[in-house]
């Protein structure tokens, strides 16, 4: 592999690591600010330094960009910062530095988060400036902003897996702390209650996976940390088995399939998916721009990047493949018909989140690495496009979020009625936009797999789409067209967004449009006439670092076919929801009692939230509250640590005392001649 340090070609000196460190850098300056100094500094400043920090972040991933592009170019630029942890002795020691990487696959997410996260401060800032956002909370939202894009970079660009971790806590912390943004409202306090714990339950696996994997390579006598150490040697764990976890007589599990097992968890945590998505829908009360970022190119992000890294890995890991490829497709499907009859707007954009990170995590379980890398890269301005103007909408109706009380607002807000059109056919796949290459890549991937399931996977992807497309239509009709509902609130002056707002979410309308040509179907090159290598550029410069093919081996009338089929049930799903909801609107629950049922049921995605409600959460609420409220905290705690022993000693004394004061002339006189002789005993004494 070619290697350069990053003082090689244009990256003189040490520049990597600002990538990273520059947004960290503004986070704590107003970290700083707020927590310790307690100053009021000017909105401008505020703007200024965020703006400033990610901007030449944008700016350092262009330039490491290039350096990596074109032919005989290094693979890989490192940048150590010095060494940072080691230990162990003789053959077994080991050591790690503080270093970042940048190679294709960071290089592209680095571009894409720090890209995005710019027009998502833009925006902000033209809320902020307008007045549509409460400016009190200008300043932690900017702190909290830099905190969730330079984690998010740590992660991306970290050399080793220690740094990999702290990226990703820091991502997670942040994440937590946007869906509490509201602390004094019951809903997002509960909302990061959700995200804390769903979190740690990725952090527990994401952890056990590298300590497993350091652990297994230190007893093969290759301990590593990095990411190149790990992938040369994690070849001497094949075979290697986890005794500990082996029951009697039965055969240890393999250590791989537990790390691989280990991997996923953390993944499908970050990435909403099931059984743990439900901490999305929940976190959505944070603010528009916030979560932008986190539904498009932070959390996650992440969950498909640690797939990514580890690719090379989950190979040897069939079982963990098979349960992303379970995963994937399951979450893939129940997510976009939650989505299609969802009452709630921000809810509804939750799901179709996680329907679409199912499309990436089905890629990567059946091996269409760059596949799923590229659904990311136009996912995220689509997403990121479709949450700021459903911001916008929700500001423009005082905060109202239920689609049953919207309508009519095309003729009051036109150019945000074609913002939100463009940003729902860019995000369900619509030809020629964004997501409709990736898509229709993975469609031919799962057609040429030869799997056994592959039939019934390439039904589900199809059906889904047909379903967002319908999903994303409804919202559109509901929001646009159609009167104003009884009790709606768009009698209220409204005008869509100007200055820095209109135009970044201009910026991102073009992007959204034009986002998928990065990177043209292979079955183009028929009508271009040009060499595949130099047509689907993303793909075949993420196989430096990852495994997998760029593209499916499929050209002709067969792949004519299959992308005719993605852009028809797009169509058909709009179709469908224009003849239901254009003209009258929301109509109100179904009448027959099996249809309403059936609407509850897969509006709350099959109650897995109140399942985990009622199997985890109640009986372990119930138990703390015997075991720990009443016997611990009442019993123990109370009586014998708080009042401890002054209260024992002072209902003995008064025990004792009770007894002596029985209103006998005796006893009293027993009592003073026992004092009369401890006094003449410790007098002669």
């Amino acid at each position: 592999m070619n290697e350069l340090t990053s003082g090689g070609a244009l990256f003189g000196g040490s520049m990597i690591r600002w990538i990273a460190l520059l947004p960290l850098v503004a986070a704590l300056v107003h970290g700083v600010l707020i927590g310790l100094v307690r100053a009021r500094i000017s909105d401008r400043l505020v703007f200024g330094v965020s703006v400033s920090a990610v901007t030449a972040a944008l700016v350092l991933s262009m330039v490491g960009l290039y350096d990596l592009v074109g032919v005989g170019a290094a693979d890989r630029l490192l940048d150590s910062v010095g060494p940072w942890i080691g230990g162990g002795v003789g053959p077994r020691s080991f050591s790690a530095e503080l270093a970042f990487q940048l190679d294709p696959l960071s290089a592209v997410f680095c571009l894409v988060v720090t890209g995005t996260a710019i027009i998502v401060y833009l925006h902000a800032i033209g809320g902020f400036t307008s007045g549509v956002f409460e400016r009190d909370t200008a300043h932690r939202t900017f702190a909290m902003l830099d905190l969730l894009v330079g984690s998010t970079l740590v992660l991306v660009l970290a050399d080793n897996l220690i740094l990999f971790f702290l990226g990703w806590a820091g991502v997670g912390i942040a994440s937590q702390l946007f869906a509490a943004f509201d602390f004094e409202d019951r809903d997002a306090s509960r909302a990061g209650a959700t995200t804390f714990v769903i979190g740690r339950v990725g952090d527990l696996g994401l952890l056990a996976a590298m300590l497993l994997l350091f652990d297994g390579l230190s007893r093969a006598g290759a301990p590593a940390l990095t990411f190149r150490g790990i992938e040369a040697a994690f070849r001497l764990l094949e075979g290697q088995g986890v005794l500990w976890l082996s029951y009697g007589t039965a055969q240890a599990p393999l250590l791989l399939e537990i790390v691989g097992f280990g991997l996923v968890l953390a993944a499908l945590t970050k990435c909403a998916q099931l059984p743990l998505h439900f901490w999305l829908p929940q976190s959505t009360t944070g603010p528009a721009t916030a979560q932008a970022l986190v539904q498009s190119v932070t959390t996650v992000v992440a969950g498909i990047y640690v797939l990514l890294r580890f690719a090379f890995l989950l190979e040897s890991a069939p079982a963990a493949l098979r349960t992303l490829i379970l995963a994937g497709a399951a979450t893939a499907l129940l997510a976009s018909l939650a989505a299609a009859n969802q009452l709630d707007l921000r809810r509804l954009i939750a799901f179709t989140t996680s329907a679409l990170l199912g499309f990436a995590v089905l890629g990567v379980g059946i091996g269409a690495h760059s596949t799923a890398a590229f659904l990311m890269l136009t996912h995220s301005v689509s997403k990121a496009l479709i949450l700021l103007v459903a911001g916008v909408v929700i500001d423009a109706q005082k905060g109202e979020t239920d689609l049953r009380r919207m309508g009519g607002l095309g003729r009051r807000m036109p150019g945000t009625h074609w913002l939100f059109l463009i940003a729902s056919l860019g995000l369900v796949g619509a030809f020629p936009f964004a997501n409709f290459f990736p898509i229709e890549e993975l469609v031919a991937f799962l057609w040429i797999s030869g799997r056994p399931e592959s039939g019934l996977l390439l039904a589900v992807v199809v059906v889904s789409v047909g379903v967002l497309a319908f999903a994303m239509g409804r919202a559109f009709f509901l929001v646009f067209w159609g009167n104003v509902r009884p009790g709606g609130l768009v009698e209220s002056p409204l005008r869509d967004p100007t200055g820095w707002q209109q135009n970044s979410l201009t910026i991102l309308a073009v992007l959204a449009f034009s986002g998928g040509f990065l990177s043209p179907a292979q079955f183009w090159q028929e009508v271009t006439a040009a060499p595949i290598d130099q047509m689907d550029t993303v793909g075949y410069f993420l196989t430096r670092v990852v495994p997998g093919a760029p593209d499916p081996e499929l050209v002709g009338s067969e792949r004519g076919w299959l992308a005719g089929l993605v852009g028809l049930v797009v169509i058909l799903g709009f179709a469908l929801s224009a003849t239901r909801y254009a003209r009258r609107g929301y109509r109100g629950e179904s009448k027959h009692g099996v249809v309403r049922v059936a609407t509850q049921w897969m509006r709350e995605m099959f109650f897995f939230e109140r399942a985990y409600q009622t199997i985890l959460v109640r009986p372990v609420r119930r138990l703390s509250e015997l075991a720990l409220a009443r016997g611990i905290e009442s019993q123990l705690i109370d009586r014998m640590v708080v009042s401890g022993g002054p209260g024992l000693l002072r209902g003995a004394v008064w025990g004792v005392l009770r007894r002596i004061q029985n209103g006998r002339m005796q006893s009293y006189t027993l009592l003073g001649l026992l004092t009369v002789l401890v006094v003449v005993t410790w007098m002669v004494v």
